[in-house]
């Protein structure tokens, strides 16, 4: 069956937008039928400045009312996870995964001279370098470390993926190429999906366009090997789309459909060990009440169909979601009915392999350093943790020196 180049061009467009050359060609070395990944995680980056106590509310604490009077929460909204702290209103089905005991709240985290620089203090959680500018993130550096130094079709499919349209530091590694996707469409033939002919004669297409090339040898066969493991993948990632099935209730929101895409994957089988996501939105200067609220419900929502929808899929066990944000707001709140840019917060993870409960002491209201809450437990601990308990690497050798790690999973 013949296929127009026009009709070829606007049917594999979808399939190469989202990817650079240098990807395709990682891609294409890394594609492969290696079983999928058994344990995983899924990193959850809370951009703008997350107000740590009006989501983990400590209602029993006279101060907090004292420092918002008018965007607190009140005692009898909070969600109340023990007899001092609570979660937020708008977080009901998290209140409810901590009373499974699948909930971790780790409380007042954050690193010593803390920088209230969006940019920097970002840089800071995802290269896990505090002292100096670095250029490969921690999680980009474990990738490089557990990498194979030379992909093959039996070692990896990806390793790892990027469900926003830019790349974090995070990811950002020295021998690794990360792609961005934001859902399966982006990786695949724009054909009729009732015409199973039309999506051949593109693969078909596709796969042809190399035969005329005048050009090296060399840089021929690379180009076709890469324009059969890309049509490879494509189909594989086609299956994985058809065979998936879900009874969860994600949000219709780019968050919702950003989870459900990454249950996708896992629920398919593809061999990913890293996933990283990111809600948007909580630089909360101005109208905190409204827009938090809205935030955490997006957050709230979105993490237990995700979790839920891996319990259905009995894929549960495997996955661990961590949050993060590049800071805490201040103790007091400010004139706009808002909050500014603060130090320590707490990081929720979430998983049935975790010790569910609430990890560390809450931060002091009225000790504080300038106005901020003083941090008790470095990040870097967290990331330890993460790194050789669940993902089975060399903590030291990935962040650069050695860090006391929390009881934060189950004993096997």
């Amino acid at each position: 069956m013949g296929i127009s180049r026009r009709s070829f061009l606007k049917g594999s467009i979808g399939l190469c937008a989202s990817l650079t050359m240098g990807e395709l060609l990682t891609l294409g070395a890394q594609a492969g039928t290696r079983p999928a990944a058994s344990k995983i995680l899924v990193v959850v980056q809370l951009a703008g400045g997350n107000d740590g106590l009006n989501m983990v509310v400590p209602y029993a604490d006279d101060a907090y009312y004292k420092a918002r009077p008018t965007i607190g929460i009140k005692q009898k909204d909070v969600l109340q996870l023990d007899q001092s702290v609570g979660l937020h209103t708008g977080m009901p089905e998290l209140a409810d995964q901590f009373k499974r005991g699948k909930l971790a709240v780790i409380q007042a985290v954050g690193y010593p001279e803390p920088s209230r620089s969006h940019f920097r203090s970002i840089e800071i959680w995802q290269t896990a370098e505090p002292r100096k500018v670095k250029d490969t993130g921690w999680l980009g550096r474990y990738l490089d470390l557990s990498s194979p130094a030379k992909a093959n079709a039996s070692d990896t499919f990806f390793p790892a993926i990027n469900v926003d349209p830019i790349l974090p530091k995070t990811l950002s590694a020295q021998k690794v190429i990360v792609p961005s996707v934001n859902n399966v469409a982006d990786f695949q033939f724009k054909a009729d999906p009732k015409n199973e002919a039309d999506r051949l004669a593109q693969i078909e297409a596709f796969n042809s366009i190399y035969k005329d090339f005048k050009l090296d040898r060399h840089y021929v066969d690379q180009l076709r090997a890469v324009g059969m493991d890309t049509t490879a993948a494509s189909d594989y990632l086609n299956k994985v789309v058809q065979n998936y099935k879900t009874s969860s209730q994600y949000p219709n929101d780019n968050f919702g459909k950003g989870l459900k895409f990454i249950a996708q994957m896992i629920t398919g089988g593809v061999n990913c060990r890293i996933y990283n996501i990111t809600l948007s939105g909580f630089d909360t200067h101005t109208n905190e009440g409204r827009n938090h609220d809205q935030l955490l419900r997006k957050l709230s929502s979105g993490l237990n169909a995700f979790q839920q929808d891996l319990e259905a899929h009995n894929k549960d066990k495997e996955v661990v979601v961590m949050t993060f944000s590049e800071f805490g707001r201040r103790v007091a709140e400010n004139g706009g009915r808002g909050t500014d840019h603060g130090t320590a917060a707490p990081m929720l993870v979430l998983g049935s392999s975790i010790k569910g409960g609430i990890i560390g002491d809450a931060p002091s209201l009225t000790s504080l350093e300038d106005g901020d809450l003083k941090y008790k437990m470095d990040f870097r601990n967290v990331y330890a943790t993460v790194l050789d308990r669940w993902l089975g690497a060399d903590s030291k050798q990935v962040l650069g020196d050695k860090f006391d790690q929390i009881e934060l999973f189950q004993k096997a």
